[in-house]
């Protein structure tokens, strides 16, 4: 097994600075960009958007946040908008320059549910959700200002009778199946029976088909595939709760719906499943779904806060638990609270961002905020090969071998990894860097090695062979490595002058052998 002690490697990056734990098999990796605390417009107030934030919507540069009310009784909710949100630096939002409240409704409270989506330039958005015929739940669409459009579904709002339900709970958008084009699609919430998925003209607001009756009781929400497969979150008061499947098989049909993630979530929680297809942005990238964790225990249990990803057949690739520094330099600290919703965005220049939203309620545990978080993901390189130990006759597993990644024809790493090989010499690290570089191997009594015009891009073999007989560090084989040789010489570990560098064969004792190899070497100077 090797063993890898990477300074800014996967394991390092993910678990320290971004708090995550992963698989073996993991294919993203998170940077965290910015972070917002964006508490004060979501604060419950008649001013504010909602008691706490729940639900989060990108159109290439603005971003759009919706609020739910998890108090009994209807009371304000609403969607912000924050213009230019990339350019913005970490830290507090409020009202005011370029943060504005676009939309300002009333919801039914204890814990109904709000969705906002973007799509093809407007915003659809659903309030109230999960509850039945209060005259405050709907699903409106309306334009990135704010405008509802008053013609779509006939008077701009899209009612229960017109879907022909009691109840609605989740909307997303349906990619369609052959070539159809997509449509909205409408969960609904049915505690019996399984339902239909409703399907909505994206332009109209008509409804204009339903599926087979798919959708599983407590339905709590749905995404979709780009080839139209349906996964869904059910969170109900038994225990056959979790992420449910169901293959599209023709335009209204899905095959029957398999439980991919099995747990036992809480009654009626408010759950969020996101599909993100990695693979659109890069090939190299499979595709994920994230998903929050939520339970009926008061207050929430720990594990539940985070944001869990897994690939398409349910297994699991990491978990975030909200902790990080941003790119620019902000520390936050690890989620306090399980209400946690994700989008996606993929950017001209082919990078994958999420926008991850977190929001505390009035009975979340003291000290949490409400959150706007942007991460990028992005494919783990794979450098691997072996490292030679020139006239060494020790074991290879226990040198440390420094890796740097350099800018081209630079000496200042970029990054950092230090490796112990194993016994065989074999190493391998991961880096999250991609494109041109320099790669240098040096070890401790050994001379630098530098194979330039590296092309990071998935994995990378690198060979290198190190020249021995650098004692005193300095990448060269000189009279102050002769010195050092005689001052140990004869010298065994627990001896006064036993110096390990100046063992250079690796074989416990500072012998003639030792004075061999410096004098086959001397004169020999590492790469920069």
């Amino acid at each position: 097994m090797k063993r890898v002690l990477s300074l800014v490697s996967l394991v390092c990056f993910a678990a320290g600075l971004l708090g995550i734990t992963s698989s073996a098999h993991a294919q993203p990796h998170l940077k965290l960009l910015r972070s917002y605390n964006i508490s004060s417009i979501f604060d419950g107030s008649d001013g504010g958007c909602g008691d706490a934030a729940i639900d989060v919507a990108f159109d290439g540069a603005n971003a759009y946040v919706a609020g739910f009310r998890s108090q009994s009784g209807s009371g304000p909710v609403g969607i912000v908008r924050i213009n230019n949100l990339l350019a913005r630096p970490s830290g507090t939002l409020n009202y005011g320059a370029g943060v504005t409240r676009i939309y300002s409704t009333a919801a039914p409270g204890v814990g109904r549910d709000t969705r906002i989506l973007y799509y093809g330039g407007f915003l659809y958005a659903g309030f109230g959700l999960g509850h039945n015929a209060n005259p405050d739940t709907k699903i409106i669409r309306m334009d990135t200002f704010g405008i509802v459009d008053e013609f779509w579904s006939g008077d701009g709002l899209l009612s229960l009778a017109e879907l022909g339900v009691g109840r609605y709970d989740t909307i997303a958008v349906d990619p369609g199946y052959g070539g159809s084009g997509p449509r909205l699609a409408v969960g609904t919430l049915h505690l019996t029976t399984a339902q239909p998925i409703r399907n909505v003209s994206l332009a109209t607001g008509m409804l204009v088909s339903s599926s087979n009756a798919i959708a599983p009781t407590y339905l709590r929400d749905i995404t979709f595939a780009p080839n139209g497969d349906l996964y869904m979150y059910r969170a109900s008061g038994d225990a056959n709760d979790g992420i449910f499947k169901a293959v599209r098989t023709g335009l209204n049909t899905f095959a029957n719906a398999v439980r991919i993630v099995p747990f036992d979530a809480g009654n009626f929680q408010e759950c969020t499943v996101t599909y993100v297809p990695a693979s659109l942005a890069n090939p190299a990238l499979g595709d994920f779904l994230v998903y929050n964790f939520r339970t009926p225990t008061s207050p929430p249990d720990p594990a539940t806060f985070k944001l869990t990803f897994i690939d398409p057949s349910g297994r699991e690739i990491l978990q975030w638990d909200g902790s990080g520094t941003t790119a620019d330099g902000l520390e936050v600290a690890k989620f306090g609270y399980n209400l946690i919703n994700a989008t996606y965005h993929i950017t001209g220049d082919g990078r994958l961002l999420l926008f991850v939203v977190g929001g505390h309620t009035p009975g979340s545990p003291a000290g949490t905020i409400d959150r706007l978080d942007v991460l990028e993901v992005v494919l783990l390189n794979t450098v691997s090969g072996t490292v030679t130990l020139g006239d060494y006759g020790g074991d290879p597993a226990q040198i440390p071998v420094t890796f740097e990644i350099r800018n081209p024809g630079e000496t200042t790493p970029v990054e950092t990894h230090v490796v112990h090989p194993d016994s065989t010499g074999a190493y391998e690290f991961a880096t999250s860097l991609s494109g041109t570089f320099d790669v240098s191997a040096k070890a401790s009594h050994w001379l630098r090695q530098v194979i330039p015009g590296v092309n990071l891009t998935g994995s990378v073999t690198l060979n290198f062979s190190l020249v021995n007989g650098d004692i005193d560090g300095d990448n060269e084989v000189t009279l102050f490595d002769f010195g050092a040789l005689v001052a140990a010489f004869g010298s065994m570990p627990g001896d006064s002058n036993w110096n390990p560098d100046a063992d250079l064969d690796g074989d416990e004792e500072v012998t003639l052998f030792d004075f061999g190899v410096l004098v086959r070497n001397f004169g020999a100077i590492g790469d920069e």
